[in-house]
């Protein structure tokens, strides 16, 4: 797509009144993906994501393999050319061991107790290994301590930085041996695609993080991978009333390996590089306050062109609110309402350059949100490994 200059004049927007951002679960794919990530309908959701372990199991979990990588340097300092997208696309995320989403009381015959609290466990640990084997799932997890016969059990857990052992002691309850904890493997969800990036290899998209639902942490990645998507309606944005993409995954086929997932957004390799003219990615201190061209996929005709504006450079120092965007278009504001959840990730062009991706509505005003710096997420692009 060949993106030229398309400007003459612009009207800066005053003051902003103070608004607030939002965070939304992504149907029931127990998925927070702050802001503006769409939702896949129902009817083609992969399994539900959500599970209580109070269905547990004793038998041994498979060992999980590596997949090796190799390391790619990429030489560049200066930010260089990419490939503008503005294509949507489905996620599905597998984290690197299982995720503690909440924890509850648990009825017993002697009492209300919830072993995993009193055994230290918090929301947003990782649950990585159970009596020295590895949790592949939800599912692994449920059967093994369902069957544990109420033996007390040693957990590694991941909070932050920190690895330790924890030991919690199932108890009986409503059936079955239970720990209070409910636990969640994977997430899946629609999003843009913002660049590729040709010395790297490597797509960027989102322009922040997929992060659990019930903790607002970036979700720890095992696995994951782009997926096709077919967009099947909008539900328009409106005050207080945030609008969404709905869509449904179209193919089991991957579009390729997930290799980070960041606050900055999601990064990976596509199977299929993209075609397309490279652009150049303006840096923050080219970036201004003026009209701009929104690249984004709302509907079957693939990506297209919106006007909007960049009304405040809002902060540098912080990675996905860099900006503030407002929509002008007539036709995206009659289709969208403005900025709506699965629009995460179209690109911001100033000047034909990439100025950056939008990333966050605000829900007092769907035609306004932020966007996060292209360089940010070029820099990002550096720090992948690239599957050979």
């Amino acid at each position: 797509m060949i993106i030229k200059p398309f400007w003459k004049h612009w009207n800066k927007k005053n003051a902003l009144k103070a608004v607030k951002l939002f965070a939304l679960s992504v149907g029931t794919t127990a998925l927070c993906m702050l802001g503006c990530v769409g939702v896949l309908d129902d009817s083609a959701q992969p399994a539900a994501l959500e599970a209580s372990v109070f269905n547990r199991g004793k038998e041994f979990f498979p060992q999980q393999q590596e997949t090796p990588v190799a390391a790619q340097t990429v030489s560049q300092t200066e930010p260089g050319k990419v490939i503008p997208l503005g294509t949507s696309f489905g996620i599905k995320l597998f984290t690197d061991g299982v995720i503690v989403a909440s924890l509850s009381d648990i009825y017993t015959e002697t009492g209300v107790c919830c072993p995993a609290a009193e055994a230290g466990i918090i929301p947003g640990d990782y649950l990585l290994r159970a009596n020295g084997l590895d949790i592949p799932d939800n599912a692994s997890l449920a059967k093994y301590i369902g069957q544990s016969g109420g033996e007390p059990i040693t957990f590694q857990v991941r909070r932050g930085e920190q690895v330790f052992e924890a030991q919690i002691t199932p108890v009986y309850g409503e059936g079955s041996f239970k720990t209070g904890m409910w636990v969640r493997d994977s997430a899946a969800g629609i999003g843009t695609l913002t660049f590729y990036d040709p010395a790297s290899g490597v797509f960027a998209g989102l322009g922040h993080g997929i992060c659990d639902m019930d903790t607002n942490g970036v979700m720890a990645l095992k696995s994951g991978e782009p997926a096709p998507i077919t967009l099947s309606g909008i539900v328009k944005g409106e005050p207080n009333s945030p609008g969404q993409l709905k869509g449904y995954f179209s193919s089991d086929e991957s579009l390729g390996s997930l290799l980070i997932n960041k606050e900055t957004g999601v990064y990976g390799t596509l199977v299929t590089p993209p075609e397309g003219e490279a652009v150049e990615i303006l840096s923050r201190e080219e970036v201004q306050c003026g009209p701009v061209k929104f690249l984004a996929s709302v509907d079957e005709n693939g990506p297209q062109l919106y006007d909007g504006e960049i009304v405040e450079i809002a902060n540098e120092d912080q990675q996905t609110k860099n900006l503030v965007v407002h929509v002008t278009d007539p036709r995206l504001l009659e289709l969208t309402g403005g900025i709506v959840q699965g629009m995460s990730g179209c690109p911001i062009l100033q000047n034909g350059e990439l100025a950056g991706a939008v990333t966050h509505v605000f829900t007092e005003d769907p035609t306004t949100g932020y966007g996060i710096f292209a360089q940010v997420m070029w820099e990002e692009c550096k720090t992948c490994s690239v599957t050979k």
